[in-house]
């Protein structure tokens, strides 16, 4: 077995540092940062079938497969611990982790912690139930919904679940954008529930809901005593809670402009300070961010930092608007059952008029308003779109002015009618609608409301 350079020293340390890996029971091998393999034990040539000779200068992923992270690993592209990974039939656990050099990444080394699951099982056994406690009790953050869960037929939605598929493979920062009720946090949950971060949390936060005064310390926490009413024990915030896990920020175009600074240093150096603290706190995390606003518009008015857009906006995921689609109708019938199931009430089948009437409509309020529109179909029977709200024809993706009075009187209808019910209260209203409080407050303050 030939040691690359990493291992500088003399014959005799060279020598026996050889014949310890060589009597390592577990497989390791390590790559350079171009993914070559530059170091392979005797164990692991075994379980491939062949030679050192046979694999070193070779690709990592044409020795053990496109599954391995290794050659991403040895980019500075993640850690990952506990990995599963089958290798010419066998089941292996591994522990990929880079090699650091002066502060700077010089390749990945991939250690098989179990050679197999047999192995795994009998470790396991030997563990007390006491012990196996702890890591069994249920996760406060976690996703709730996975890929299955984004209904959908046809091209469009095809390369949207690519799309996720894709980002889901890579450590690198996500930016979900979309219009208001499109499912943007469904994305989110489900690219978690993908990624090699699935076993650790999902920590979210809306920018948009928290007071400008409280962000600070909801996102990096709190040292004891750090301004009035504080705990005294101090409190973690959100990115120490997400550690090992993912971070989502939903509407992070309204995050306050003097606390986008700390999150970009947060991204560069991984590690952060809490409101009243003096020393950093290491983390790691994946950062998904969403936003239903042009964060490229905010940055020309210098409302966003173009920094901190630049580095957010590594693997971009378009959320496709309600309107742009064909599979309407195929949507409403598996949104229906389901709502249905729900309510514990029969599921009502869709007349050729309601499918006009879904097809038809510009629905800007997307999904959401989808469901609340059949929500109150399987409870009245109606599917409730009036012929003054619908289009003759399909929505354009490019709306002229009138399309868009029609989406406000819609909207101002909508909202009416949910303050009506309720007698008022606002809070029920933004339930009822299905829509976040500080988001109806927004509607009711923009020009034009009624």
């Amino acid at each position: 077995m030939t040691l690359p350079e990493w291992f500088a020293g003399s014959s005799e340390e060279a020598g026996f540092l050889r014949l310890v890996l060589d009597h390592v029971s577990d497989c390791l091998v390590a790559v350079d940062t171009a993914g070559t393999i530059v170091l392979i034990n005797e164990p692991y040539c075994r379980l491939l079938g062949g030679e050192a000779d046979d694999f070193l200068g070779r690709h990592i992923t044409d020795v053990v497969g496109p599954q391995t992270k290794l050659h991403f690993v040895a980019r500075g592209i993640g850690t990952h611990v506990g990995y599963p990974l089958e290798v010419r039939g066998h089941k292996l656990v591994t522990k990929q982790v880079p090699v650091h050099r002066d502060g700077k990444i010089i390749g990945a080394v991939g250690l098989a912690l179990f050679s197999d699951y047999d192995a795994l099982k009998k470790t396991y056994s030997r563990i007390s139930k006491a012990e196996l406690a702890i890591p069994q009790r249920p996760r406060a953050w976690q996703s709730k919904f996975s890929l299955n869960d984004i209904i959908g037929t046809g091209e469009l939605m095809d390369s949207y679940r690519d799309a996720i598929k894709v980002a889901a493979a890579y450590d690198l920062p996500v930016m979900i954008c979309g219009e208001t009720g499109a499912g943007k946090e469904l994305a989110a949950h489900a690219l978690h529930a993908l990624s090699d971060r699935r076993s650790g949390p999902f920590v979210w936060v809306n920018c948009a809901s928290i007071p400008s005064e409280l962000i600070e310390a909801e996102l990096f926490g709190y040292e004891g005593g750090a301004f009035t009413g504080a705990r005294s024990q101090g409190k973690p915030g959100k990115f120490e809670l997400a550690t090992g896990g993912v971070l989502f920020l939903d509407e992070i175009g309204d995050m306050p402009l003097a606390l986008q600074g700390s999150l970009l240093r947060v991204l560069q150096m991984n590690e952060m300070v809490r409101v009243g603290g003096t020393n950093p706190v290491s983390i790691d995390l994946s950062i998904v961010c969403a936003t239903n606003k042009a964060l490229l518009d905010l940055v020309k008015v210098g409302r966003f930092r173009e920094d901190l857009y630049h580095r957010l906006n590594v693997l971009p995921i378009n959320v496709p608007p309600l309107r742009h689609r064909n599979d309407i109708p195929h949507l409403a019938e598996c949104l229906l059952a389901r709502i249905a199931g729900r309510l514990s009430k029969p599921t009502p089948n869709l007349t050729d008029h309601d499918r006009n009437l879904l097809i038809g409509y510009a629905w800007p309020g997307n999904v959401r308003e989808l469901e609340n529109a059949l929500t109150r179909m399987i409870i009245t029977g109606t599917l409730a779109i009036s012929a003054q709200e619908v289009s003759s024809t399909p929505a354009e993706p490019d709306a002229t002015p009138p399309l868009k009075d029609r989406i406000r009187s819609q909207t101002d209808a909508e909202i009416r009618s949910a303050l009506k019910q309720t007698r008022g209260n606002r809070s029920r209203a933004a339930e009822l609608l299905g829509i976040s409080r500080a988001h109806l407050y927004r509607l009711l303050k923009e020009p034009g409301a009624k």
